[in-house]
């Protein structure tokens, strides 16, 4: 954040001047409601009448509507399903909780659902940490670097007998997406339909964005496999709960959607890592 230097100057010789560091630090608190000091409101000055008590009260009301505003745009479903009012007042707890320490609000708010998580509230529906969670992984994957992957010619490259030991990782726009609540009918709903609670297991992919709907089979199987375990784990994960799993299905598919890469040796993705393995069904 821009801090509004040009409005501080010395205006009382008689007191020691902070230095600019020690300025900017106290109008950074004040900005994100902390009491004005007043060693700062010495070195406002004084415009139209306003007292600087009263100058910085309009910073802190504009950074407030600015962050809100932010949190608006990243998380307009979760907004939309918990109403405005209730969505506002929540912006407020988490920016208290969370300020922005980056000019840049591209980034702020990451942790949203994270927080919604942690707030037992009767205005919080259940579905609504998940939710945010999903809005933000969605905006994420859409940002992120083009990667090689793993398609049909080349696994045509690669002799059968070392197939079971292929390593997989999800692409940087791809990422695989766990809850216990129907996030993505809600997401993409727009005529105001309720929906049944359910597991939604989903593999999401950003080129065009294309979200696939997993069984827990293919679950086990896909989320093997980005942990950086071999293929052979994986089918086996993926046997263990469906005997008729069916590998050539689930090896096309991950094929035709440009979703995984060639590793080498094991290795977690943030992107499994961020989002949470459903309930059992």
């Amino acid at each position: 954040m821009i801090l509004p230097c040009a409005m501080i100057e010395t205006t009382d010789p008689q007191h020691e001047v902070p230095s600019l560091a020690g300025l900017q630090s106290q109008m950074m608190a004040v900005v994100f409601g902390e009491p004005a000091d007043p060693t700062l409101l010495r070195q406002v000055r004084l415009r139209s009448g306003l007292r600087a008590g009263d100058q910085l009260v309009i910073y802190q009301h504009a950074t407030a509507a600015i962050l809100e505003q932010a949190l608006t745009l990243s998380y307009p479903v979760t907004a939309r399903i918990m109403g405005r009012e209730a969505f506002a007042q929540l912006t407020v707890d988490y920016r208290a909780a969370t300020p922005s320490r980056s000019g840049d609000l591209e980034g702020y708010g990451a942790d949203f659902g994270v927080f919604l998580g942690r707030r037992p509230r009767a205005d919080i529906p259940l579905i609504a940490p998940d939710l945010a969670r999903f809005e933000w992984l969605v905006a994420q994957l859409a940002r992120a670097p083009e990667k090689p992957v793993f398609d049909h010619e080349k696994l045509a490259t690669i002799p059968p007998d070392r197939l079971p030991e292929l390593t997989l990782t999800l692409v940087p726009r791809a990422a695989l997406f766990g809850s216990d609540h129907p996030v993505l009918a809600t997401w993409s709903d727009t005529d105001g339909v309720e929906h049944e609670q359910g597991n939604r297991l989903l593999l999401v992919c950003h080129n065009e964005l294309r979200v696939i709907e997993l069984n827990s089979d293919d679950w086990a199987f896909h989320s093997t496999l980005s942990a950086g375990d071999s293929l052979k784990e994986a089918v086996e994960a993926a046997l263990d709960l469906n005997l008729d799993f069916d590998l050539g299905g689930a090896l096309d598919r991950i094929l035709r959607l440009g979703a995984f890469t060639v590793t080498q040796g094991k290795m977690a993705p943030a992107a499994l890592a961020a989002c949470p393995a459903p309930s059992a069904p």
